[in-house]
C-alpha cells in the first residue's frame, strides 16, 4: 500500500525506528467500531486499531502526508508527527488515521514489532 522513503532503519529522539509499509486494512476483532491497521517491516509486523472516523458528507479534504512515527508510549502506543527529523507533539488517533490511510509514510517504533512474523499467521484447527 504506502511505505515511507527512509532507510529501513533510523533513529528519531534517540529511539529506533523501523520503515513500515501499510498491508492491510480491516474490521478490529476486538471492537467492531475500529479499524485494525497491519504494517509490514523488515523484521516482523505490528498491527494497531484506529477509531473509525466519522464519515463527513461533503469533506472531500484529503488528509496531510506527513510522515508518522508510531511509538510505544506512557499509556501505550501513540503517533506522532515527524518533524525536520525529530518526533513532533503526539496526534490523535481521530488525526493520525486519515493521515496514514492518504498516503502519509510511516516508521514504527522497533520496540512495538513483534520479532517472530509467523506469530501472525493462523494454522487451521
Amino acid at each position: 500500500m504506502t511505505q515511507v522513503s527512509a532507510p529501513i532503519e533510523t533513529t528519531l529522539s534517540e529511539r529506533s525506528f523501523l520503515t513500515a509499509t501499510l498491508q492491510s486494512v480491516q474490521r478490529c476483532p476486538a471492537r467492531p467500531d475500529y479499524l485494525e491497521l497491519r504494517f509490514a517491516t523488515v523484521i516482523g509486523f505490528w498491527q494497531w486499531c484506529f477509531p473509525e472516523p466519522p464519515q463527513r458528507p461533503g469533506t472531500g479534504r484529503r488528509a496531510a502526508t506527513t510522515p508518522v512515527a508510531l511509538v510505544f508510549g506512557r499509556y501505550g502506543a501513540q503517533a506522532h508527527r515527524i518533524r525536520n527529523g525529530t518526533l513532533g507533539a503526539a496526534l490523535q488517533s481521530s488525526a493520525a488515521l486519515p493521515m496514514i490511510l492518504s498516503g502519509a509514510g510511516v516508521l514504527v517504533e522497533r520496540r512495538l514489532i513483534a520479532a517472530d512474523p509467523t506469530a501472525w499467521v493462523s494454522t487451521p484447527s
